[in-house]
């Protein structure tokens, strides 16, 4: 008998995998304040897998607003501020070590990318000097921009399809995202997720 396969969601499996990668590393390094500056190879790999899969998804978001031309992350904030306003303003949370951050934060304070952003190319283009940017700060800022833009996406992409608007709550629900690490806001979700 053969085995029958459905689409899956690629972007967020990855996510998903990385998020896994992330919370692993809790048993070796204390989520906190304390180690925000605490640096690893394995931080650098979850930043640089992190950013790259943000480029690719926020290259689809673009391509779904009908704006393919945008080609790096200077394009993506002009679209993002002028379509998706609300995105840079999104809250993480891992609830389990009190932690919250506004990743893309820097794009409405200051009209700049991302600290984390900047990080992630000096980690690839200049490590030898720039290695300590592979920290903990970095790395949950990364994380945290990537399940934002994930759920942006796969929002967009139905919508898109139904042509009609989908509610947020409907997306977590259909990504199952409530048992995730790290989470949004109670107002993503069907169920309150944070105790």
């Amino acid at each position: 008998m053969g085995i029958h396969y459905e689409n899956t969601k690629i972007h967020w499996n990855y996510f998903l995998a990385l998020e896994k990668d992330f919370e692993l590393l809790s048993r070796y390094i204390e989520f906190s304040e304390e180690n925000n500056n605490t640096f690893s190879i394995e931080l650098a790999r979850i930043i640089m897998s992190s950013s790259q899969e943000v480029d690719v998804i926020m290259k689809n978001i673009c391509a779904l607003l009908g704006k393919n031309n945008a080609e790096n992350i200077n394009h993506y904030r002009t679209v993002i501020k002028e379509n998706l306003s609300d995105l840079i303003n999104i809250e993480v949370f891992i609830s389990r070590f009190g932690m919250r951050s506004i990743p893309w934060l820097n794009w409405n304070e200051e009209n700049k990318n991302p600290i984390w952003w900047k990080a992630n190319n000096k980690i690839k283009h200049e490590r030898t000097n720039h290695f300590q940017k592979a920290n903990l700060k970095n790395a949950f800022n990364a994380l945290g921009a990537l399940l934002i833009v994930n759920l942006y996406f796969y929002k967009l992409e139905k919508e898109n399809k139904y042509n009609k608007d989908i509610d947020w709550k409907d997306i977590t629900y259909e990504l199952n995202s409530r048992d995730l690490f790290m989470k949004l806001d109670d107002k993503y979700y069907h169920q309150r997720v944070f105790y």
